[in-house]
């Protein structure tokens, strides 16, 4: 994930100040200083906000998600076709979740039980916590600082893999990382010169 790039997401959501909280063409929401929140079983296109939160309810479908400066929560059963993103925002996915592309975040945690993730999970400075039979297609990945932190030291980041998670790709950790791994999890190869194991999860 390109800082550049979610710095464009930014200017380009700023500059769509129209009504906030509304829906624009082909029934997609995008919002400045507003939340958006989804009913359950809505069916929705691209769902972006800049300066609020997002929630989207339990058995919906929608094609993205991307946030700046607020969190994403998707409830129970709810399938993103591409990616989810959040600048300055945690990403949470409850039990049935299915993301088709990447989930990446910066200055954010990461949580998903139960869910299937099609590409990477991915964050510069924030915990990620794969749980209860998690399925990540990709890798786990923890970016390294660029720009104007890339000389500040960041504490390491807790990387949680737990029980039954299965991860078809690596675990690349480009920054210290304090790894809690459960025994019954399943990952391919751990990439990283930084890596305390801190026990079973």
């Amino acid at each position: 994930m390109k800082v550049y790039f979610k710095f464009l997401i930014t200017v380009a959501l700023t500059v769509l100040i129209v009504l906030p909280a509304v829906a624009v063409a082909s029934d997609s929401y995008s919002t400045v200083n507003k939340s958006i929140r989804i009913d359950d079983n809505t069916t929705t296109g691209d769902v972006d906000s800049v300066n609020g939160s997002i929630k989207i309810g339990a058995n919906s479908f929608v094609k993205s998600v991307d946030s700046v400066n607020g969190s994403i929560k998707l409830a129970n059963d709810v399938t993103v076709d591409n990616g989810i993103d959040a600048v300055n925002g945690a990403i949470t996915l409850q039990p049935g979740c299915e993301v088709g592309g990447n989930v990446e975040t910066v200055n954010g945690g990461i949580r998903m039980e139960n869910a299937i993730v099609a590409g990477d999970v991915e964050t510069f400075n924030g915990q990620l916590r794969i749980l209860q039979g998690s399925e990540v297609s990709g890798n786990i990945v923890v970016q390294k600082s660029r720009g104007w932190s890339f000389n500040k030291r960041r504490k390491p980041v807790r990387v949680e893999i737990g029980e039954n998670v299965v991860v078809h790709g690596d675990l690349i950790f480009e920054h210290a990382v304090e790894l809690k791994l459960h025994e019954t999890a399943k990952i391919g190869e751990i990439i990283s010169d930084e890596v305390e194991m801190v026990g079973s999860s």
